[in-house]
């Protein structure tokens, strides 16, 4: 939840310039691929960072998002890079285009460019084995990771950055980017872009592809296709890194702040009053942003995202946590004969089938 949470904190942000570019007519379109062509990336972001990871239950998964979703393409985030490794491994020898995004909340950023030069060794080694490897430098710096804007954690620093201790965050941003770009280049030779929020004015022109985190809600609906459109201009194939929304009637207005329907601080975790289950709204909205991501030429949309185990649904409706969930599948409680823990058994949601249907075509 901690991408979404940070989408959210950030939304209003007051964005300053993102400072002078630099020309690099590289365009590394994907493998066997037209960099030009509409979603030819059509994949889900898989999260390594879980309480329960086991190689069965990873492999299954995997399996299901190439077989039954359709997919051609997974996003891998997380801070272990064992986890990192077996789950790329896996999904890579399945056939599946293999994205790593290394995290490291609230570390500094000697400690980010370390994880991420590791990763990136990983990443290469896999990638001479298998060509369809790319790299992110990361999601959403500005946020996750301190020194950029003032604040002791992502909660801190996604509430000032619209204010007057942050000015500067943009240049600042750019900057440990471009160390980031000179440290990996050497290092791994496939494709590499970084995940933004959609507050962050990245220098596009020395990445392969660009990435952009964006989800739709009420306030952003209408000028969301235009938000799109001008993405192209920086002249680089355009992946949405995250996309979707959670579980609940409303779900679609508050786009990446759905989290919001759980109070996560009681104990236990209880669904908020006023909150229905509905996962009929979550398919429609799905299946709309992947027409429009056709529609407008996004090169390729990752649905934030597969499975959420910390999630599980209850029949209880203050206790299901699902609700909260962008998941395009629903798992159980440890303790039910059907916990995940226990048995690793999941099933779809309406939203499964939604994306499947267009991953499909």
């Amino acid at each position: 939840l901690l991408g979404t949470a940070a989408t959210a904190l950030a939304a209003g942000a007051t964005a300053a310039g993102a400072g002078p570019a630099h020309a690099d007519p590289r365009p590394h379109p994907r493998p066997g691929t037209d960099s030009r062509s509409p979603l030819a990336f059509r994949g889900v972001n898989f999260d390594t960072d879980r309480e329960v990871w086991r190689t069965e239950y990873v492999r299954r998964e995997i399996t299901a998002i190439r077989e039954r979703l359709h997919a051609n393409a997974v996003l891998l985030l997380g801070h272990d890079l064992g986890r990192l490794t077996e789950a790329a491994t896996e999904a890579a020898e399945q056939g599946l285009f293999v994205w790593f995004e290394p995290r490291q909340f609230d570390a500094d950023a000697g400690r980010t460019l370390a994880f991420l030069t590791s990763v990136a060794r990983t990443a290469e080694r896999l990638r001479a084995r298998h060509r369809n490897v790319g790299l992110s430098l990361g999601t959403e710096l500005t946020i996750f990771m301190s020194g950029l804007v003032p604040g002791k954690d992502y909660i801190e620093r996604g509430q000032a950055l619209g204010r007057p201790e942050s000015a500067g965050y943009q240049e600042r941003l750019n900057a440990f980017l471009g160390r980031a770009l000179t440290a990996v280049r050497p290092l791994f030779r496939g494709m590499v872009t970084y995940s933004a929020g959609e507050w962050e004015e990245v220098r596009w022109q020395d990445f392969d592809v660009l990435g952009m985190n964006l989800y739709r809600n009420a306030e952003n609906r209408s000028v969301y296709p235009a938000r799109l459109r001008a993405l192209h201009r920086h002249g680089r194939p355009v992946l949405i890194t995250e996309f979707g929304l959670c579980t609940f009637t409303g779900a679609r207005d508050l786009g990446g702040s759905g989290f919001e329907a759980v109070d996560w601080w009681s104990d236990p975790p209880l669904v908020r009053e006023g909150h229905v289950r509905d996962e009929r709204e979550q398919a429609e909205e799905l299946g709309a942003l992947l027409d429009l991501y056709a529609a407008e030429g996004v090169h390729g949309a990752f649905v934030y995202n597969f499975i959420a185990p910390d999630s599980p649904h209850s029949a209880r409706p203050r206790h299901d946590l699902d609700i909260a969930s962008f998941a395009l599948v629903k798992t159980f409680p440890s303790g039910t004969p059907r916990g995940y823990a226990e048995t690793g058994q999941w099933e779809p949601k309406l939203s499964f089938h939604a994306v499947a249907r267009r991953f499909r075509r």
